[in-house]
């Protein structure tokens, strides 16, 4: 195995292991486990709970496909929650669809972490939830929990604002304070879902109580229930964080959103007391100053975008252009070396939600390798 061979983590399904590997199996330091084409014989359950990694250009043989499939997820997202009645039925589809997300991210996390702000259809507050979900799931990942602590945490995300979500777009709109009555619905919507989910057969007490404490913080200071340090599950400080990022750098409606540098500075002051620090530093190394879906100026004055996973600490060097030096959409979009002069980074850029919303973004990740400039 070549020592540049770049991983990804990959989930391993029930349904996955009752046939041949379609890929290679690797270890997180890159030692090659099974080979495709081989069979795995150990215990089920023991090789659900180890993490995997794959080759990332096994990968991206078949990520035109991913968008589709996530805006799919999306949509049944929120069908799902707009008609909650909690029924066992409910629980199933959404047990079904976390599980579908989180082979998904594992397959294509670029994919999903670049759209989440962006997919059709919907209202703010499920966007705002999905993304939640995509972000803890690979917190989780960063963090070495199993798949089944990682699944916790897109189930509870996806549910953390059940109870608001009728009203979480209107009140989002509002200028000026709330009313006293807005006010409390805040304050007591972590109580509210978790209630919603408590009379929902099939859920467990460990996503319920990720639900209710997602709003805590370390030191007090947070709702509803004002726990501190202990008392606060490590699902619900994950949630915390990815909620916290999620609203600052991935808002879906592009208002009020930080630049990634921007974002990680502000919630170091956040995690004062607030945050739990493992998890804060978890976060800065997973996604750093240019995740994907960040939009940078190059030198040249075209606008690229960052669609791959770069390294925390350096600037990223393949970057697709997309809209011209003139401010217009490229025809083709072009594959740029931030390393060569003409195409360094100068700075972050960014579009309105309606000019990115118009991105043919399936032509993102159809590109081939031989357009590279």
């Amino acid at each position: 195995m070549e020592n540049s061979l770049a991983l990804q983590p990959c989930r391993l399904s029930p349904e996955l292991l009752q046939g041949p590997l379609p890929f290679d199996l690797y270890s997180s330091n890159g030692i090659l486990l099974s080979k495709q084409g081989s069979r795995l014989n150990s215990n089920v359950e023991t090789l659900l709970a180890k993490s995997f990694f794959r080759a990332q250009r096994d990968a991206e043989r078949d990520e035109a496909g991913a968008l589709p499939l996530l805006q799919t997820l999306f949509s049944r997202y929120g069908e799902l929650t707009e008609r909650w009645s909690c029924t066992i039925e409910d629980v199933c589809e959404l047990k079904l669809l976390a599980d579908d997300l989180a082979e998904l991210c594992d397959a294509h996390s670029d994919v999903c972490v670049c759209m989440a702000p962006y997919l059709a259809g919907g209202s703010y507050a499920t966007r705002h939830s999905f993304a939640v979900a995509i972000v803890a799931l690979m917190l989780g990942s960063t963090l070495g929990w199993n798949a089944g602590r990682q699944v916790t945490l897109v189930r509870a995300a996806m549910t953390m604002n059940l109870s608001l979500l009728s009203n979480h777009d209107d009140w989002a709109g509002i200028r000026g304070r709330l009313s006293e009555y807005q006010q409390m619905s805040v304050h007591r919507h972590p109580c509210l879902s978790a209630d919603l989910l408590a009379q929902s057969p099939g859920t467990d007490l460990r996503w319920i109580s990720a639900v209710e404490q997602h709003h805590e913080n370390l030191d007090g200071s947070g709702y509803p229930l004002a726990l501190k340090g202990e008392e606060i599950i490590p699902e619900a400080r994950v949630l915390r964080v990815a909620d916290t990022w999620c609203a600052m750098a991935l808002h879906p409606s592009g208002r009020g959103r930080k630049p990634p540098r921007l974002a990680l500075r502000e919630m170091m002051d956040v995690a004062r007391g607030h945050l739990d620090h493992t998890v804060f530093l978890a976060l800065k190394k997973l996604m750093g100053a240019y995740p994907p879906g960040t939009l940078i100026r190059l030198a040249n004055r075209e606008t690229a975008l960052v669609h791959r996973w770069v390294s925390a600490v350096s600037a990223p060097r393949a970057v697709l252009s997309i809209i011209s030096p003139t401010g217009e959409l490229m025809r083709k979009f072009r594959h740029r070396n931030t390393t060569q002069f003409g195409f360094r980074v100068r700075d972050y850029a960014q579009l309105n939600l309606l000019q990115m919303s118009r991105l043919p973004w399936q032509r993102v990740w159809a590109q081939d390798d031989d357009e590279k400039a």
